[in-house]
């Protein structure tokens, strides 16, 4: 086998590949002789096919299967060898008057060339933001983390102190408020604090009953589907009443701030009086909103880079690509259609890559095993788990490396932590001060102006997507 690149232009080029007799004819005979041997045909005993007949029913397509499989492995060889940096795959060349009997055979594929380009991260500007938690925000923390971590009290009647839970016995009425034969009943707990108080439950005590409508639960067929076990259709059909007999009142008492609630939240001995506690608070509280404020930076990066890296791409190229490769676009025209729209996201792939390689960043399996540990940490403590030993996390750390999927998500995780940085110490970024809410009403601002911009660039059928399908 031969194999000639022929260079056309900057993006495009041409590999002709040709196949010699003696590249696969041995093969060929090799798996006509098995299919004589295993062949079942009517007429002639098994294993005693003529080759003749064998020959003429199989030969052709043996020799298609051997010729497309050294086509696949030598291309992807040589592609390997020559280092040709392509996007997509080898684009076959139709040939209409193909001869398989021809000595040699002789193909030809189009490829598209991926784009030579600099990144200059030092000519990105961006704005990035630091999130300051101040003492109300602390302090609404701290309440949080009372109520949360509070015990349950019962009361004696359901009054205006905080959120009460109701405990009743539910059965169906009818119309003149008489016990429905074989109608539903169940025990559940109906109403938080706000619907307690406007409703009929106000001052009544265990014991007590009372007599409702279905829209007085509530509105939502969800939300009463999931309290009396009554389906959406059912709801509809129903014209009785309820009757909900109290069982038991109680309201969420809050935690002591003491050091039983530190203890529970960060660890023992971790936090050692109150002070600490609203530091600590602090702190998580800042380092949440610092992976807000970085990815919002990246997002401000990536979008800066796509905009100001000029480079073209081979489009013809890669819309014959889309069209061949894919079974859902019936034709080029479509398929062009379909690049303008993942255009972004193929052209921010290509200025990753390029970064990567300039920057080398890699991701090592150690490095994917120590994030899943980290990240099986963090989730054991955040449920007040403390207590696993290292062997316990190393066999959940092993598990999760097995699970392919997981272990993609983890090192993509790892890889976009590494540009992040790559981006941080590269980009000239200016910081500024500002509030929580500050920062997600300047982030919803922007999400709507883009998504604005978006609906009015397909309207001109200009439209971007960051997903593709392209390969490189």
């Amino acid at each position: 086998m031969n194999i000639s690149h022929n260079s056309i232009d900057a993006l495009n080029s041409q590999l002709t590949v040709s196949i010699d007799k003696s590249d696969y004819m041995d093969k060929v005979e090799k798996t006509l002789k098995t299919y004589k041997k295993n062949a079942s045909v009517k007429g002639f005993r098994k294993g005693h096919v003529p080759m003749s007949y064998v020959r003429k029913q199989f030969e052709k397509s043996i020799i298609a299967d051997e010729v497309n499989q050294l086509l696949q492995t030598g291309i992807n060889d040589f592609i390997r060898k020559e280092n040709i940096s392509m996007l997509g795959n080898p684009l076959p060349i139709e040939q209409a008057d193909f001869d398989w009997n021809a000595d040699p055979l002789n193909f030809e594929f189009e490829i598209g060339l991926a784009p030579d380009f600099k990144v200059d991260l030092s000519k990105i500007k961006v704005d990035t933001y630091k999130i300051k938690v101040g003492e109300d925000e602390i302090s609404k923390y701290v309440k949080n983390f009372s109520e949360r971590y509070g015990a349950v009290k019962s009361i004696d009647k359901v009054a205006d102190e905080g959120a009460v839970n109701i405990k009743v016995q539910i059965k169906e009425l009818d119309k003149d408020k008489n016990e429905v034969q074989d109608g539903f009943e169940n025990e559940t707990y109906f109403f938080t604090d706000e619907l307690a108080k406007a409703s009929k439950f106000h001052n009544k005590k265990v014991g007590d009953k009372v007599v409702l409508k279905l829209n007085e639960i509530s509105k939502e067929a969800s939300v009463l589907e999931n309290l009396l076990g009554m389906k959406a259709d059912e709801q509809k059909d129903f014209d009785g009443l309820i009757q909900a007999s109290i069982v038991e009142i109680s309201v969420q008492e809050p935690a002591a701030i003491d050091q039983a609630l530190f203890d529970k939240i960060y660890g023992e001995g971790t936090v050692k009086n109150e002070k600490e506690f609203r530091q600590k608070i602090q702190q998580e509280a800042e380092k949440m909103y610092a992976r807000e404020t970085d990815n919002y930076l990246v997002n401000e990066v990536v979008e800066a880079l796509i905009k100001e890296t000029k480079f073209e791409l081979p489009n013809e190229f890669l819309s014959r690509w889309l069209h061949y490769s894919n079974d859902n676009i019936q034709s080029v025209e479509e398929a062009a259609e379909r690049l303008k729209k993942e255009e972004e996201g193929l052209r921010y792939q290509l200025i990753e890559s390029k970064i990567a390689e300039d920057f080398d960043v890699k991701v090592e399996y150690e490095e994917v095993l120590n994030a899943i540990r980290e990240n099986i940490k963090n989730q054991m403590a955040m449920y007040g788990q403390f207590n696993l030993t290292d062997d316990d996390i190393e066999n959940i750390v092993q598990s999760s490396a097995q699970n392919e999927n997981e272990f993609r998500k983890i090192s993509e995780q790892v890889f976009g932590d590494k540009m992040k940085k790559v981006f941080k110490d590269n980009v000239k970024a200016k910081e500024i001060e500002i509030s929580f809410d500050d920062f997600m009403d300047m982030v919803e601002k922007k999400h709507s102006a883009k998504h604005h911009d978006h609906d009015h660039d397909h309207d001109h059928d200009h439209d971007h997507d960051h997903d593709h399908e392209h390969n490189h």
